[in-house]
């Protein structure tokens, strides 16, 4: 090493920097061992399955532990640079797993497989999100979906919850994310703006009596309950309608008042149940101490702060934390994410992001005890289904599980990102890496757990994606397949032969995805969830595929070529 006055240093004063690389050398090393172990220990077991096949190779699996490796090195996660003060403890006790049920009600005895995984995995209790599965009757009896859950099916999933000591909250949305209910023309003058079937009115007469129904039917199939969530995030239309217009001006409201007063009113008719209200706590952020004290708040609910990036503390400033302390709103429960968080359409979870999310929460967590009093009584893992009612399906509950796992997990104390996989990588006896298969999915994965079939068809699905991605990228495809020369027949055959080259194999694969998909899709799932998810994302591709294949046909049974230009 050179100094900036262009003299050797000093031994004494490059050993640090020599330690430090000797060190970082050591642990790359040791990971490279670690690896190859496992892999070793993985082509045994293999070897003595039952003739069933494997989803990976190993030499496939090598291809990319480099990039895992350096992608984990990015990120944080060596044990190398494990935080020692790390610690969970500020997140309370209770470790709440969510379940987004909208639109793709997993079968009951899905969950009497489930439940007794999800207790082993770590699991207190359950937030159940019925929206449209809820057998709802009398008033409400024209929302709940065609394939919704029967009441005797309720309760055999509450008591398989409790069989399992799994605390089951029922969450009925309260304010916004109403969809299911306001996109039914009998209920759209309940809209606050008639455009947008999101937010009810808290103004409207049969608003409160509506929503009292919806409470009272969910309370008496869950007779155990001591919590319930009533939602109130993401109000997008406040305040616009004219009847909460006219109530803002007669007494002197914001607009903060007016959900104030919603909160409060619907929290006080779960409270005369016997019953705890949770709710959301993002809109709560826009209201000043004073006013969260004036409605009794404090006294009535329960927040649930939500935050699911992989930086907490940059959304939930001290300011915030501060905030609920002085006005006394707390305990509250943390909010993260195992699932649904990171797209709209995401397929498969980012589990290194979602570790992340975490081990973020659990560093605020400890930060806002410790400065300002702040109490938690436990950790929601949220696993959304569908970004809202009308989104198409994210990451499936099955596919979700080893993320779930990790994040579990992380919670109960493990020593680091790489502990915690390996953790969960145990519990659901998964052959391959967790990080690298769902990073890279072309590396494979084999899990045993209750769905574990269901990921490994995504996985394939996933992997033909890259492959087609990659096909996508090559300059036979850009110079010679594009829609203009599909749509004018008009190519050299050489190279659309080239570019083609793979299209039958990936046809094939296709259909074989599309098979497993739709058969380990039916032990989780009725035949309609099945069939959205592979309209959704199986049949696109292979319609694009097929307008390939009807293209290169047609270019390959030309002998002559017209001349330019083509557009005459």
């Amino acid at each position: 090493m050179i100094d900036k006055l262009g003299k050797k240093c000093h031994l004494f004063r490059c050993r640090p920097r020599i330690h430090f690389t000797l060190f970082a050398v050591a642990c790359v090393a040791l990971v490279l061992v670690v690896y190859r172990l496992s892999s070793d220990q993985n082509l045994i077991d293999r070897e003595n399955m039952s003739g069933q096949a494997f989803a990976s190779s190993n030499d496939h699996s090598s291809n990319y532990i480099g990039e895992v490796f350096l992608e984990s090195a990015r990120r944080g996660h060596l044990d190398a640079n494990y935080d020692p003060s790390f610690s969970v403890d500020a997140l309370g006790t209770q470790r709440i797993v969510h379940l987004d049920l909208k639109g793709a009600p997993p079968r009951v005895s899905y969950f009497a497989e489930l439940f007794p995984l999800l207790r082993r995995l770590g699991a207190t209790g359950l937030l159940i999100e019925y929206e449209d599965m809820f057998p709802y009757t009398g008033v409400l009896a024209d929302v709940p979906a065609f394939n919704c859950y029967s009441q005797a099916d309720i309760r055999e999933i509450v008591n398989l919850a409790e069989k399992n000591r799994l605390e089951v909250i029922p969450l009925v949305q309260t304010f916004g994310h109403l969809e299911f209910l306001l996109k039914l023309r009998p209920h759209s003058k309940l809209r606050e703006n008639y455009r947008y079937p999101q937010a009810i009115c808290p103004s409207h007469n049969k608003t409160f009596p509506l929503l009292t129904a919806m409470v009272d039917q969910v309370l008496q199939l869950h007779p155990h309950t001591k919590k319930l969530h009533i939602g109130c995030d993401e109000v997008y239309q406040l305040g616009d309608c004219p009847r909460c217009v006219s109530v803002m001006g007669q007494e002197h409201w914001s607009k903060i008042d007016l959900f104030l007063s919603h909160v409060s009113r619907i929290a006080g008719v779960v409270a005369a149940r016997g019953v705890k209200p949770l709710v959301w706590d993002d809109e709560l952020r826009k209201a000043t101490p004073e006013q969260l004290s004036s409605w009794g708040l404090p006294d009535l609910v329960t927040p649930v702060v939500w935050k699911y990036t992989n930086d907490v503390a940059q959304y939930l400033p001290p300011e915030f934390w501060s905030k609920l302390s002085e006005a006394k709103l707390t305990p509250v429960y943390a909010a993260s994410a195992f699932k649904g968080a990171t797209g709209a359409d995401q397929d498969v979870p980012d589990i290194l992001y979602h570790l992340e999310n975490h081990r973020s929460w659990a560093q605020v967590a400890s930060n806002a005890q410790k400065n300002y009093g702040v109490q938690f009584q436990g950790i929601i893992l949220t696993g959304w289904q569908r970004y809202d009612h009308f989104a198409v399906l994210c990451e499936l509950l099955p596919v979700g599980i080893p993320s779930l796992a990790a994040d579990l997990a992380l919670l109960a104390g493990a020593s680091g990102e790489a502990m915690a996989l390996s953790k969960a990588r145990s519990m659901l006896n998964c052959q391959g890496s967790l990080e690298m298969a769902l990073k890279y999915p072309a590396a494979g994965l084999r899990c045993n757990y209750p769905g574990s079939e269901v990921l490994e068809a995504v996985l394939r699905l996933k992997a033909l994606k890259k492959e087609l991605a990659k096909l996508q990228e090559e300059s036979t495809v850009k110079g010679w397949m594009t829609e203009y020369n599909m749509k004018h027949n008009f190519s050299s055959p050489t190279y659309v032969e080239h570019a083609t080259a793979e299209l039958d194999r990936f046809r094939a694969e296709l259909l074989y995805i599309e098979r497993d998909i739709r058969s380990s899709m039916a032990s989780v799932y009725d035949k309609y969830t099945a069939e959205e998810w592979v309209k959704s994302y199986i049949r696109p591709i292979g319609e694009n595929l097929q307008q390939v294949y009807d293209a290169r046909e047609r270019i390959l049974s030309k002998e002559d070529w017209p001349r330019r230009p083509l557009d005459i």
